[in-house]
């Protein structure tokens, strides 16, 4: 008898991470370059299905994406580096194709669903996730709830502090785009190197690489200063492909230091405006994601099982 399963789809700016989740763990993973095109990222998927339909039974799709994602309306807002998601409807569109249910839910909110279930967010009422990729998912938690649209998370926020949440999206800030940049100054080439390749370039001394990687941690750095100043979460949790790096953590802190110690800082002199020199900046404890590079996948599933109770709950009160 084949095992019941879940294939859970992870969609991003440069590749699609896929798994099969069954017996509550995640198994069979991989991943394939992100599709320009739906029809296409439609045959990948088809072509999983039908791979993975010889040793299980799907029961569903489970679909972490950026933007925000609309399951009344099957829309995804927003834009992001995979335009084919913005383009209409898009759920029920691909779950007739698949022949298959699907939920949606945005990256940075699975992310953190999986870590506020089972990872370093238990136990804690308010945090914010930020997801590290092509672009850079903000998900945040108040009162243990996350909040689902762009509009809640920088609502009635002053001017200064949400431009500063917008620059998430920086190319300074995303390892995938820093690897763009070397790319073309180091071989005037686009798109030949990745986010990993320019940590080990930076490792090995080269100076175009060292010198984006410590922009990206001061920019990094100051995101997070700013985020904790709006929103003084419990902790900030760091996920994504980045978070697999041991030395992200104390990078990352050495940065916030620097800007700290900086009296001309942003962040500095926005506080100085703000509360005077008595009050010290509070800083933000900073955690690696417990999921790693696996959170969206898992939030994905967890969403897809708590969206489906629903529809049971629901369909049974009928």
């Amino acid at each position: 008898m084949l095992q019941d399963a879940l294939l859970a789809l992870d969609i991003g700016g440069s590749a699609v991470k896929y798994g099969i989740w069954t017996k509550h763990q995640l198994i069979k993973q991989a991943q394939f370059p992100t599709p320009l095109t739906r029809n296409r990222f439609y045959s990948e998927v088809e072509q999983l299905r039908d791979q993975f339909a010889t040793d299980f039974y799907l029961t569903g799709i489970a679909v972490s994406c950026p933007g925000d994602p609309d399951e009344q309306t099957g829309i995804i807002h927003g834009m992001s580096y995979v335009p084919f998601l913005h383009l209409g409807e898009f759920q029920t569109e691909f779950a007739t194709r698949l022949g298959l249910p699907v939920s949606l839910q945005n990256d940075a909110d699975s992310a953190a669903l999986a870590e506020m279930t089972a990872g370093i967010g238990q136990g804690h009422l308010s945090a914010l996730f930020t997801i590290i990729g092509s672009g850079i998912g903000l998900s945040i938690i108040e009162n243990g709830t996350i909040l689902k649209t762009t509009a809640d998370k920088i609502d009635n926020f002053e001017k200064f502090i949400a431009d500063a949440i917008k620059t998430l999206n920086n190319s300074k800030v995303s390892p995938v785009q820093i690897g763009k940049t070397v790319s073309l100054r180091n071989f005037k080439l686009p798109n030949t190197i990745d986010g990993k390749t320019v940590f080990e370039l930076a490792d090995q001394g080269d100076p175009i690489a060292t010198q984006e990687v410590t922009q990206m941690y001061t920019a990094l750095a100051e995101i997070m200063l700013f985020l904790n100043v709006a929103y003084t979460p419990e902790i900030i949790g760091v996920g994504g492909g980045i978070s697999q790096r041991t030395d992200l953590l104390p990078k990352l802190n050495a940065a916030i230091d620097a800007l700290l110690a900086d009296d001309n800082s942003s962040i500095n002199r926005y506080w100085q405006r703000r509360a005077g020199a008595t009050t010290p900046i509070p800083v933000p404890h900073i955690e690696i994601c417990h999921f790693n590079q696996d959170a969206n996948l898992i939030g994905a599933v967890y969403h897809f099982l708590e969206r489906e109770c629903v529809v049971s709950r629901v369909s049974d009160e009928d």
